[in-house]
C-alpha cells in the first residue's frame, strides 16, 4: 500500500479504550491514512457507544462492540491492540493470535517484551510466529519506554559512537502522583506509602527483568556484546516527614521513591544498563542519585562513556491543548504511526524497531 496520501485508506479495528487505548483511538480517527472500521471494548458500559464519543470527539458512525466475531467479520487490514495485559498477559497473547490467524496484521503496545522479539519469552515468540505464518499476517510490538525511546533513540545516537566503555539510559519518573495518578499502580506496583522493608511489586514479581531486559539485550546485540549476565540492583527511599501528594498523604517512614538499575555485565563491568528513578511530590533527592538538568522534571538521559563520550536528554512536555500525559500520548502514537509500514511489511514478526520517515506522524495541522 505504501505511505502514499493518495492511496486507499488502511482499514483499522481498534481494541482497548483505557488510558493509552483512548489516545490511540483518537490518533486513528485523526490520521488521514487510516479508516476506523471497528472498535472492540471490554467494559459493558461502552458497548453501543460511538467511537468518537468515547474519546470526546465528533461521532464517527463506528459503534463499540464486545463481540470479537463482529470485528473479525470486518476483515480489517490491521488491528491496533491496546487492551491491557496487566495480570492477563496470556489472554492478550491469545487475543493477538486470534487476529493474526485470521489474516489480520496486528500492531500492539500491550505485550512489552515483544518490542524486541528475540529477547521475549520463547513461548510468546513461537505462538505469535506460528499465528502469523498461519494467517500470512504481520505482527509488531512497540510503545514508548520500553519502545522507541529506549530502542530507536539510542540506535540513532550510537551511530556516531566509537569505542564504547558503557551505555546507560536513566529514566526519571518525577512526581508520579501528578503525572500518573493511579493509586493502584503507585501504591501496589511501585510501593509508595508501603512500610520500610516492603519490596515493590514490580521488583518482587520480576516485572523489571520481564519488561526491560529486552532493552538491555537489544542494545548489547546491536553493539555486538556477549553479556555474561543481567543483574538488577534496587533501593527505596522513606519519607522524612508526611508528604502531601495529589493522591493524599505519604506517611513519614513509608516509601516515597525508589531506584532500580538493570545492567548487562561484560567482564565484571556494567556495559549496558537501564536505570529508573520514581518519586512522589516533595521527595528529597539523594545526592548519590544522578540528576537530569531540569530539576523536578521527568525525562530520560542517555549516557555513553567512551571515545567520544556523549549524553542526550529527552523531555516530554505537557501540551497546551490538553491535559493528556505526554508519555501516554507518545506510547499510543508509536503504534498508530507504524500501522502503514506494518501493513506493507512481509508476513511474520517484525524483529527490530521500525524507524524512518515512513512511520512519522501524518497529522500535521498545516495540511
Amino acid at each position: 500500500m505504501g505511505n502514499n496520501p493518495g492511496s486507499e485508506r488502511i482499514r483499522v479495528v481498534h481494541v482497548g479504550t483505557g488510558l493509552t487505548g483512548k489516545e490511540a483511538l483518537r490518533a486513528i480517527i485523526s490520521d488521514p491514512m487510516l479508516e476506523l472500521v471497528g472498535l472492540h471494548v471490554s467494559a459493558p458500559e461502552k458497548v453501543g457507544a460511538d467511537a468518537g464519543s468515547i474519546v470526546g470527539e465528533s461521532e464517527t458512525g463506528v459503534i463499540a462492540t464486545a463481540d470479537v466475531e463482529e470485528v473479525l467479520a470486518l476483515s480489517p487490514d490491521c488491528v491496533s491492540y491496546c487492551a491491557t495485559a496487566v495480570r492477563r498477559e496470556d489472554g492478550a497473547i491469545a487475543d493477538i493470535v486470534q487476529y493474526l490467524e485470521a489474516g489480520i496484521n496486528v500492531v500492539t503496545i500491550s505485550t512489552i517484551p515483544l518490542v524486541y522479539p528475540s529477547a521475549a519469552p520463547e513461548e510468546w515468540q513461537q505462538r505469535v510466529k506460528s499465528a502469523a505464518e498461519k494467517g500470512n499476517s504481520t505482527f509488531y510490538a512497540t510503545g514508548s519506554e520500553p519502545g522507541f525511546i529506549s530502542l530507536n533513540i539510542p540506535t540513532a545516537l550510537l551511530a556516531g559512537a566509537g569505542a564504547i566503555d558503557s551505555y546507560r539510559m536513566d529514566e526519571y519518573a518525577i512526581d508520579l502522583d501528578k503525572a500518573y495518578p493511579i493509586w493502584d499502580v503507585l501504591h501496589e506496583s511501585m510501593g509508595f506509602g508501603k512500610p520500610e522493608g516492603h519490596v515493590p511489586a514490580r521488583i518482587a514479581s520480576g516485572k523489571v527483568n520481564h519488561d526491560w531486559e529486552t532493552v538491555v539485550r537489544y542494545i548489547a546485540d546491536i553493539l555486538g556484546l556477549e553479556l555474561d549476565a543481567v543483574e538488577l540492583d534496587w533501593e527505596t527511599l522513606l519519607a522524612p516527614q508526611d508528604l502531601e501528594t495529589a493522591l493524599g498523604v505519604i506517611p513519614e517512614g513509608t516509601i516515597c521513591a525508589h531506584r532500580w538499575q538493570l545492567a548487562g555485565i561484560v567482564d565484571g563491568r556494567k556495559a549496558v544498563a537501564v536505570q529508573y528513578f520514581a518519586t512522589v511530590s516533595s521527595t528529597p533527592w539523594p545526592e548519590r542519585w544522578p540528576r537530569p538538568s531540569r530539576p523536578n522534571h521527568g525525562g530520560m538521559v542517555f549516557r555513553v562513556e567512551g571515545r567520544p563520550s556523549m549524553s542526550l536528554e529527552l523531555y516530554m512536555e505537557q501540551s497546551a491543548a490538553d491535559r493528556v500525559n505526554p508519555g501516554v500520548a507518545v506510547t499510543a502514537q508509536a503504534a498508530v504511526n507504524a500501522i502503514p509500514e506494518v501493513v506493507d511489511a512481509p508476513a511474520g514478526l517484525i524483529a527490530r524497531p521500525l524507524a524512518g520517515p515512513s512511520i512519522v506522524s501524518r497529522q500535521s495541522r498545516t495540511k
